[in-house]
């Protein structure tokens, strides 16, 4: 804006809005980063040693963190865009789709964790050949190319405007994606895609926990077992319900700022944008790490700073005086 165009403007209002703008670009970036370190330290643990490298679940937590951590990422880069440029059209849209796939990933990755968890309690002797590395690998391939589906279709929607004209279209102010939608259809295929998302992965765990308590009441069930596995899936669901708040908080704050205080509404955006948009992915990898026994002390370990500390042996003196190193068991989860 400026100041020699604009009277209704006085150099003080003008200092006020230079002040906050600064603030605000502080702050968010900051915590963003605290957030990439904390996700970036999940990541380095798990993919650091064969415990983790080569066990089912977590590789299904690694899918997750880095869908989360691209989010995280995805979401500062426009914040910081919109503060400084008015990107167009189509570089919106490209930004948009990168974060729209990875924010769909992490809810169908919970559930591919939480049918994991189902097998492992009402299938044990299966769950080996069931869930393995090869199979692992397919879910996420799956789950990666369901979600490529999707965006090819949200492209296709978002191709109504005018294809000549989209160079020149400029987005009015912040980059997302009740923003980018221009036509009907766009609006209602995104909707209808994001509660679909969400249903389907809360449907699916809210029944393997039913299956579950089902088998802990069988007298032949290891209960320990069911117990653990009934708390993993309360954790997923937990964890859906962060995914779920990180999606929609923007959108719909979006739409409820339009009816307030523009100062007003900019200094509760950066609460809403930390709290509501930001913080839940990191907490959703950050919760089960922390709950997981071969990994809380670790990531405790290497969140303190103190990253000597081998991620899967463990060294021992035999009776002649050697030493030797031996892999952790990949304990139950509690």
């Amino acid at each position: 804006m400026d100041i020699q165009n604009n009277k209704n403007v006085t150099e003080e209002e003008w200092t006020t809005i230079i002040t906050f703008k600064f603030a605000f670009f502080t702050l968010t970036n900051t915590a963003c980063l605290i957030f990439l370190v904390i996700n970036g330290i999940i990541i380095y643990t798990l993919c650091s040693g064969p415990v983790f490298v080569e066990t089912p679940r977590y590789m299904f937590l690694l899918n997750l963190v880095v869908a989360d951590s691209i989010v995280l990422l995805i979401s500062q880069l426009l914040y910081v865009l919109s503060v400084f440029v008015i990107l167009s059209y189509p570089l919106c849209g490209v930004f948009v789709m990168i974060s729209i796939m990875s924010a769909h990933i992490s809810p169908f990755t919970l559930t591919v964790m939480s049918i994991e968890r189902y097998i492992a309690v009402c299938f044990p002797f299966h769950h080996p050949t069931i869930v393995t590395i090869r199979n692992s690998i397919f879910a996420i391939l799956s789950v990666w190319g369901m979600i490529c589906i999707d965006i090819f279709l949200h492209i296709a929607f978002l191709l109504e405007f005018p294809f000549h004209l989209l160079p020149s279209l400029q987005m009015n102010y912040f980059c997302i994606s009740t923003a980018l939608l221009i036509g009907p259809r766009s609006k209602v295929y995104e909707m209808g895609s994001t509660i679909t998302v969400f249903l389907f992965s809360g449907l699916v765990i809210t029944l393997s926990f039913i299956g579950v308590m089902i088998i802990a009441l069988s007298a032949s069930t290891d209960k320990a077992s069911a117990d653990k596995a009934r708390n993993t899936l309360l954790l997923h669901m937990f964890q859906l319900s962060l995914n779920l708040m990180s999606t929609m908080a923007l959108p719909v704050f979006t739409d409820v700022a339009t009816l307030t205080d523009p100062i007003m509404a900019g200094r509760l955006f950066v609460v809403v944008y930390i709290f509501l948009v930001m913080m839940p992915r990191c907490l959703s990898a950050l919760t089960y790490g922390l709950k997981d026994p071969c990994l809380r002390p670790i990531l405790v370990s290497r969140l303190c700073c103190r990253l000597q500390i081998s991620t899967n042996t463990v060294t021992a003196k035999t009776h002649d005086g050697q030493k030797k190193t031996k892999l952790h068991p990949v304990p139950e989860f509690t």
